[in-house]
């Protein structure tokens, strides 16, 4: 009786367990299995104390409408004792959060997004548009985004990227380029490097710290910032000053062109596809499943519902024989069909160029697969793992058959095709459009000579 009953709890849901919880009708047994989920899963965790807030508020209404209504003598009801007080169960959502950490909120918000413009983000803080974030670590792959402090100062970073925020006046810069606009307001705002401290006292300042470069570079558009290297060393620059700095010292930054404190770089064109892309399907007559939202791949059994994935960016305003680096940023995200659980550790991927001719001319819609562009007309240019349980990544390919391939183009348009190497998926990997409402589409970044 004992082990069928216990059976019979384990079957249950999560949502089922919370509300017989929340709801008071738990038994001892149902409230050890909840306890016991909840240690290993952060959804349910999420979604208890999402429950929880929810039932707090509807408790509080409650008793308002009680203090209205209830006589000066009357005895107030007894709490079942088979779940904890309301209030406890608060209190032991507050004990979770600080004990478990379970919840992606900020701790306390120090800024908000501002915009964010093809941004490709790695992190554990909120990215879109709006959203508010607290401390913690940002990685941008790719693209621009401007992030607001609620000091006043303001950051507009380019990817690649990786800070850490500590707060609303002071942050960690690993690497990446920045500019930074700091008002009266935020007068002291801090940027902690590996080779020393940037204060501002009032200015606008750029900074430049790449992966692979040995040394950092700042440069001051107005007012004063002051360095406090690592070797003791303080250096105050003000306006249209630069300087470059590695773990050493100082040095006069020279080799590097400025304008009104901003670094000039190789020109770069960042390119999106304008909706100029599509996926096909092996099977025509499931063409309900193709979803504007996503580019679909799909390499399952022969005569199943296969995809591939085709976009294409229009180059017609570039000169293509300046390009010096070509780089191709995909966004992995998952698309809900299939089940990754049948899916091998990692999945390959390889991209195609296709022909310069009339056969880059396919249409967005209705596009079959019999009519569409072929592989073996096609010029392998990179591949890719994927693995399954990373159902959302960036996706960056510099090959130098990619790069070829594009100075190669005559036809002021360059299209490609993804298709999966890895046979007997049940999965349908996705990559976002350029519809997507949350990640970027794809995006041709090309580096070209000053």
């Amino acid at each position: 009786m004992h082990r069928r009953k216990a059976r019979s709890i384990m079957k249950k849901t999560n949502q089922e367990l919370l509300n017989c919880y929340f709801q008071g009708r738990a038994s001892e047994e149902e409230v050890a299995e909840l306890e016991k989920r909840m240690l290993v899963d952060s959804e349910l965790r999420e979604l208890y104390l999402q429950d929880a807030i929810l039932e707090t508020n509807l408790k509080s209404i409650a008793l308002r409408e009680d203090d209205l209504t209830t006589k000066p003598n009357a005895k107030p009801e007894r709490t079942s004792s088979k779940i904890l007080p309301f209030y406890a169960v608060a209190a032991a959502v507050i004990v979770l959060i600080s004990i478990i950490g379970f919840t992606n909120s900020p701790e306390k918000s120090v800024g908000t997004i501002l915009s964010s413009e093809l941004a490709g983000w790695q992190s554990d803080q909120p990215t879109i548009e709006g959203g508010e974030f607290g401390p913690g670590t940002f990685m941008l792959q790719k693209g621009v985004a401007t992030l607001g402090f609620h000091s006043g100062a303001e950051m507009v970073l380019e990817g690649p990227a990786h800070i850490e925020v500590l707060s609303e006046m002071q942050l960690v810069f690993h690497y990446g380029d920045a500019s930074f606009n700091v008002p009266e307001s935020a007068v002291g705002f801090q940027v902690e490097t590996s080779y020393g401290n940037i204060v501002d006292h009032g200015t606008r300042f750029s900074l430049s710290f790449s992966q692979d470069e040995q040394d950092a570079r700042l440069a001051v558009g107005e007012g004063e910032v002051a360095i406090h290297h690592a070797n003791g060393e303080v250096k105050h620059l003000y306006t249209d000053e630069k300087v470059r700095i590695d773990e050493k010292q100082f040095y006069p930054d020279e080799d590097q062109a400025a304008e009104g404190g901003v670094f000039v770089r190789e020109p770069l064109f960042t390119r999106g596809t304008n909706g100029k892309e599509t996926s096909i399907v092996y099977n025509n007559e499931r063409k309900q499943r193709l979803s504007p939202d996503f580019l679909m791949v799909k390499n399952a059994a022969p005569g199943v519902v296969n995809r591939r994935a085709l976009f294409s960016f229009d180059t017609s305003d570039i000169d293509l024989g300046s390009v010096t680096v070509a780089r191709l940023v995909l966004n992995a995200v998952p698309t809900g069909l299939g089940m990754v659980t049948d899916m091998p550790k990692i999945s390959e991927f390889a991209l195609f160029g296709l022909p310069d001719d009339e056969r880059e001319q396919w249409p967005n819609t209705g596009l079959q697969w019999e009519k569409a562009p072929k592989l073996e007309e096609s010029k392998r240019l990179a591949s890719f793992p994927l693995r399954r349980a990373e159902q959302r990544s960036v996706v960056t390919l510099d090959t130098p058959e990619l790069l070829a391939f594009l100075k190669a183009d005559q036809s002021g348009e360059i299209s490609f095709l993804i298709d999966c190497e890895t046979p007997g998926s049940t999965l349908v990997h996705g990559f976002a459009s350029s519809q997507h409402r949350e990640a970027a589409g794809p995006v041709l970044e090309l580096v070209m000579k000053k």
